[in-house]
């Protein structure tokens, strides 16, 4: 195994360093879970046990590293956000808006109100496919392959919509610095309601097969139980902080984009059970369809880009794409300093640091998102539980390793 440079601090447990110093001196089997995809989805977990309750779970991150920081440093910065949005596919627009935040803030652009509301209402559809996905998996998980399948098809439906707003089914980079890439027509507008139409139709279906299912109830209940205290202390972020009692979403505690006009519904259980998670996850998507339609319907016209830079190119209008905005973002350079951003992904809130140096490439960018907050949180949650629950615990948390990997 690698040894992992940040594991030579002092007294550092929570990382392990070589298979054979696993549990020296800890009573109990150590088990090896994955890395294959359809048991960690590319992660490995070094499991010990006494009898089949565990006792320590020490994980092995790393697996689909993409090296995106490092990568994103060795290129301009306008070619950067579909590097970012690998990191996170089905949640595309959240992964790229606060490096697109970062870098308006380096370039003194201003993105219009239109633009603004587009970017959130890109960003709902993407946390309610991001939700069906993970609830998806976690059906799968725990042996229930019909939530698996109407998961996936519903989210399926989100990504038809989201090629014909976007040009794309799942990373379409949307958000761009100074607006966004393509304006929402009157037929878009309508692609849109139809589709929340059709979920409104659907999810209570799902609701009914799969989490009002006793048997899915008796298997996260009182499962990987995570107190308000002890996750607060671990960092934990989005639903799994949420779902542990804890008010802390980003976009209401520090709005941005079209959050600031339309404040949405935080959805907030006390449990900090699997099952408490859930329900957050499943909250979320009726709050994610409660902003579109509110959102849709104060839609501000005007542009979707920055002044300033449709001011440079003034073929754009009539073009109607953002061909020559593009090329105008190559003539500029962020001005000299460190800017960052917050936004809340699906999974919880993400952090992206820049620091520009007046030059097209940016000296250094760091990117922090919620599944690498929340890896300690839901190991913490694991412990004292059986060996069978690991897999329930594992995805209540919403676990996404590409997106803790970067």
């Amino acid at each position: 195994m690698m040894e992992w440079p940040f594991d030579k601090r002092p007294g550092s447990t929570f990382f392990i360093e070589r298979e054979e110093e696993i549990a020296p001196g800890e009573k109990g089997l150590a088990l090896v879970v994955g890395p294959q995809h359809p048991g960690s989805g590319h992660m490995r977990l070094f499991v010990i046990v006494d009898g089949d309750i565990i006792v320590d779970v020490r994980p092995d991150p790393g697996f689909v590293h993409r090296g995106i920081e490092k990568l994103a440093e060795r290129r301009p910065f306008w070619v950067v956000p579909p590097l970012i949005e690998k990191a996170s596919i089905m949640d595309s627009t959240n992964v790229i808006l606060p490096y697109v935040h970062a870098v308006e803030k380096a370039l003194g652009l201003v993105p219009p109100p239109r633009a603004r509301f587009l970017r959130s209402i890109m960003s709902e559809l993407n946390r309610i496919r991001t939700h069906l996905y993970d609830l998806a998996l976690h059906g799968i998980f725990i042996g229930h392959s019909t939530a698996f399948m109407w998961g996936f098809g519903m989210g399926d439906l989100i990504a038809e919509v989201q090629a014909k707003v976007t040009g794309a089914r799942t990373t379409s980079a949307y958000p761009i610095p100074g607006g966004v890439r393509r304006d929402l027509s009157t037929d878009d507008r309508q692609t849109i309601l139809r589709l929340l139409e059709k979920l409104r139709g659907r999810l209570p279906d799902y609701e009914k097969i799969f989490l009002k299912n006793p048997l899915v109830k008796m298997r996260l209940e009182g499962v990987g139980v995570l107190e308000a205290k002890r996750a607060a202390e671990l960092g934990a972020v989005g639903p799994s902080a949420r779902g542990s009692g804890l008010f802390h979403d980003t976009r209401a505690d520090a709005p941005y984009d079209a959050y600031v006009d339309i404040k949405p519904r935080v959805v907030v259980e006390k449990g900090g059970d699997a099952w408490a998670r859930t329900l957050v996850r499943w909250g979320e998507i009726w709050a994610s369809i409660e902003f579109i339609e509110e959102a849709i319907k104060a839609l501000p016209e005007g542009d979707i880009i920055d002044e300033g830079l449709l001011a440079l190119a003034p073929n754009y209008r009539r073009e109607g794409s953002v061909t020559g905005i593009l090329g105008v973002l190559t003539q500029l350079r962020p001005a000299r300093g460190e800017y960052s951003s917050v936004v809340e992904m699906s999974r919880g809130a993400s952090l992206v640091q820049i620091y520009a140096t007046e030059s097209a490439y940016l000296r250094r960018v760091r990117f922090v998102t919620p599944s690498w907050r929340n890896l300690k949180p839901m190991v913490e949650a694991m412990k004292g539980y059986r060996l069978a629950d690991l897999p329930a615990i594992y995805m209540s948390f919403g676990y996404f390793p590409p997106e803790a990997d970067r």
